[in-house]
């Protein structure tokens, strides 16, 4: 009899309900999931506790409506630790203990990464800096608020990021905690990059080219900072690291609600087709550092980070070899 999964299928539908957003709460259910999984498995080797995990996570990626690439990752770091207990000759017990522990590992340092990244991050600030973010990254706020935290005097211009407007969110926060904060429209980047000093960014995920998909109009900030000489710091964990192509073009590829750029009902009378990108890609040439909770790296070093994270050869997310 094939395995059920309850815990992922009480994931899946929360995610379709509306009830699960947000990459960080999801990749944590996932794993909690995959957890749920590992506890009550009747395995008596490694190979079916392996099928098992492979079975339980391959439902969610048949039937989750979004791109993945923090559940897929941290689904890649528990197989490499599992892996790595098989190849050590542990009993089908010790590897149970060993993957409860992995799946609580990865979850605290998704939790942790972003105090660490803040701090790391507050350092490249320094008094009367300029600095221009987008959107609303909780990085890039731990970095500005342990900066202000330090007595550094410096100001931020957001832009609004329509036509979700997360910029406004970001103002509003960094306002509150006391930080001089200038919002302006997303088109008037270039004009005001001339004030700018430095471009704190956060991100989607990072490719093993340096590369880095972030919010639709980061890479125009970014290559308005690269031809004026600002320098372009990201700001992400290194669980949004990734190696497959098909997964930073799946989030390429996604599109947010149209009709929060124009109405359905005028579009559809009008025969305008409304088309709301989310993300976009900033070439590795226009960024100068990635800082992670691991530490600072040139661009360059991104596969060098994913290979000591998940091993190598990667594990593959084909259904087909999944099973």
């Amino acid at each position: 009899m094939e395995p059920l999964y309850p815990a992922m299928d009480a994931v899946l539908k929360d995610m379709e309900a509306g009830k699960l957003v947000g990459s960080t709460r999801i990749a944590i259910a996932v794993l909690e999931a995959l957890k749920d999984v590992t506890i009550n498995s009747k395995a008596q080797s490694s190979d079916t506790l392996l099928k098992e995990l492979r079975g339980a996570f391959l439902k969610f990626l048949w039937r989750q409506p979004q791109p993945c690439i923090l559940p897929c990752n941290g689904f890649r770091y528990l197989i490499h630790e599992v892996e790595r207990g098989v190849a050590s000759n542990l009993s089908i017990e010790e590897l149970k203990k060993l993957t409860v522990t992995s799946i609580d590992n990865f979850i605290k340092s998704m939790k942790v990464s972003v105090d660490k990244i803040g701090e790391i991050g507050a350092r490249y600030i320094s008094d009367n800096d300029v600095i221009m973010t987008a959107e609303a990254s909780t990085t890039v706020l731990s970095a500005l608020a342990k900066a202000y935290e330090a007595g550094k005097k410096f100001q931020v211009v957001v832009t609004e990021t329509r036509p979700e407007y997360h910029g406004r969110l970001m103002a509003m926060a960094l306002a509150d905690i006391g930080i001089p904060t200038t919002l302006i429209i997303d088109s008037a980047h270039r004009c005001y990059m001339r004030k700018v000093t430095r471009v704190f960014l956060g991100s989607r995920a990072v490719l093993p080219t340096g590369e880095v998909l972030a919010k639709v109009g980061s890479a125009a900030i970014a290559a308005a900072a690269y031809e004026a000489g600002v320098p372009v710091l990201i700001l992400t964990n290194t669980h949004k690291f990734v190696v497959e192509a098909s997964l930073a073009e799946e989030a390429l590829n996604s599109e947010g609600d149209p009709s929060l750029v124009f109405p359905a009902s005028e579009a559809e009378r009008l025969r305008i087709k409304v088309v709301n990108p989310e993300y976009d890609v900033i070439p590795a040439r226009y960024i100068y550092l990635i800082i992670t909770e691991r530490g600072v790296i040139p661009p360059q070093g991104a596969i060098v980070l994913v290979r000591e994270l998940y091993g190598w050869p990667l594990v593959s997310f084909k259904p087909e070899d999944l099973w």
